[in-house]
């Protein structure tokens, strides 16, 4: 199979040790997708742009607007300045698995008309939208079981090799062409609706199928950055 070049896009706006936590994740994590990573900094503080891992300065121009918005015209900032087609949306406190890049790639492959997400290993922090796959590996750097949680992921990619679902969960592989044509994120949640639903929701009314890649497996800490 020839595999795509992709950029792995993340935000950060103030911790470089989570930084450092999900770039080591990408590091250690087997793939055969070529890829490169692009770290934003989302009104990044300067702890953050001191260590020179910063790919794209992001300034919104009210940094004190609600910070989902903020978000959000980031993840819009991200794609647009990715230098390849494809982009996987992952955020600095998900810690990746073997071949997750690799699963959603062979599903935009194999069906150009998804929006393929991973399957988060959620701690427990708040409530998962996909409680049955919740376990908690750690919710803190420090106390991250990296040995535990990639005995978990191997177990759970291997049970599931090639298995796909209905999506429940917001990290996706876009297409950049795609994305600026559906009018990528809103600039915020609207009327109680989340700017990853209202994305998501432009993606299927244009006739794309959303999904999670049972063996593309990211555990994600929850809140990592808000929480210290």
């Amino acid at each position: 199979m020839i595999y795509p070049s992709v950029t792995v896009a993340m935000l950060i706006y103030r911790s470089p040790a989570w930084l450092s936590f999900s770039l080591e994740g990408l590091s250690w994590a087997r793939n055969r997708t070529p890829y490169r990573t692009m770290v934003v900094g989302n009104d990044a503080e300067p702890q953050v742009m001191d260590t020179g891992r910063v790919d794209v300065d992001h300034r919104n121009d009210d940094p004190g607007e609600y910070y989902l918005n903020r978000v959000y015209k980031a993840w819009n900032r991200a794609v647009e300045s990715a230098e390849t087609d494809w982009v996987a949306l992952i955020s600095s406190d998900m810690y990746v698995s073997d071949y997750w890049l690799d699963s959603l790639v062979q599903r935009k492959i194999a069906d150009q008309r998804t929006l393929p997400n991973p399957l988060f290993v959620e701690s427990g922090r708040i409530p998962s939208a996909m409680p049955e796959y919740v376990r908690d590996f750690g919710t803190t750097v420090d106390g991250f079981n990296r040995d535990d949680w990639q005995r978990h992921a191997q177990f759970l990619r291997l049970r599931n090799e090639g298995k796909c679902e209905p999506g429940r969960l917001f990290s996706p592989l876009v297409d950049r062409r795609e994305f600026a044509d559906i009018g990528g994120y809103p600039p915020g949640n609207v009327n109680g609706v989340s700017g990853d639903r209202i994305l998501f929701d432009k993606y299927a009314a244009a006739g794309y199928k959303w999904v999670t890649c049972l063996d593309s497996v990211v555990y994600h800490t929850q809140e990592g950055e808000m929480r210290g």
